[in-house]
């Protein structure tokens, strides 16, 4: 039933707001989700760049990358971060593969040195309609932050030239760290009580939590409690996540998972202390185990 909602509210979106839902998909780290609706995306218009962009971003398969980024330059062969994306597949490429991927390159350049104004129109399009001038064509492009460096990338959001120590690849293409910055902020909604309660929710779960698990560890002894530690940290990392992100709405902050993690190792000190007191069995090699899977865990899915 959820599954058809969401395909339902999938099929009223713009094509504007579903690729803003795939990117927000994978700036909170759900790669699976993103990759789901950049796919719908490019179902919905194949001849749209930055939905394969997010596509190639999106996938973990570098044979997927290399598909998606050519179906970039078979739209626009001129596409600078298809082609620097392209570029680096090659280098790390088995020799089969860096060999098409060198093809592809050629032919996109070919496609564009038979017609260079259409291309080159294209290629500056966004900085006309942006209402910044076009370069002219014998005059170099320098990166904004380093007016010394040429270069051939632009943040594709503010169309500012940038070299490539000031631009990142997202799932929307090159952009730059102030541009990432902006839009990350539109996803960080938790507001100054939401790190309260995740700090007291998880300062007491820790503190609750840690004598039971000191004691089931010394209990099962070194071996297999090693194994036991291995196994139980991420179920219960996974379980407080869930019961942080209830209690605040499920709204994400910049520095969430550094709050909770700091407020459960600060719960974990006192829990320890508790255990200490009543003489629970207690090893801080399997506690250290347990504590490092369960923190990974808390702290890759808040971050």
């Amino acid at each position: 039933m959820e599954q058809s909602i969401a395909i339902v509210d999938e099929q009223t979106l713009t094509l504007s707001d579903l690729l803003a839902e795939a990117a927000a998909a994978a700036a909170t780290g759900d790669r699976a989700e993103a990759e789901r609706l950049y796919r719908r995306a490019t179902e919905r218009s194949p001849g749209n760049t930055a939905a394969w962009l997010g596509l190639a971003a999106a996938t973990n398969s570098t044979e997927e990358k290399r598909s998606y980024f050519s179906r970039v330059l078979a739209i626009n062969p001129n596409h600078v971060e298809a082609r620097a994306a392209l570029q680096r597949l090659a280098q790390q490429a088995p020799s089969d593969q860096a060999e098409a991927i060198r093809t592809t390159l050629t032919q996109a350049a070919e496609a564009v040195k038979a017609d260079p104004e259409r291309y080159a129109t294209e290629t500056n399009a966004a900085v006309v309609t942006a209402g910044n001038r076009a370069p002219a064509p014998d005059q170099p492009l320098t990166c904004t932050n380093h007016p010394a460096v040429q270069t051939a990338l632009r943040c594709n959001r503010c169309e500012r030239p940038m070299c490539t120590d000031c631009v990142r690849l997202t799932d929307v293409g090159y952009r730059c760290k102030d541009c990432i910055r902006e839009q990350q902020n539109v996803y960080f909604t938790a507001e100054g009580r939401d790190y309260v309660v995740a700090a007291v929710l998880s300062f007491v779960l820790a503190a609750a939590a840690t004598p039971v698990i000191q004691l089931l560890l010394g209990i099962a002894g070194i071996l297999f409690g090693i194994l036991l530690a291995l196994a139980l940290g991420p179920v219960v990392g996974g379980a407080a996540v869930t019961l942080i992100r209830r209690s605040v709405g499920r709204r994400r902050g910049r520095y969430l998972g550094v709050v909770v993690v700091v407020s459960i190792l600060l719960g974990m000190t006192l829990g320890m202390v508790v255990a200490a007191v009543f003489h629970l069995g207690m090893s801080l090699m399997l506690l250290a185990v347990f504590a490092f899977t369960a923190l990974s865990t808390v702290y890759a899915t808040l971050r």
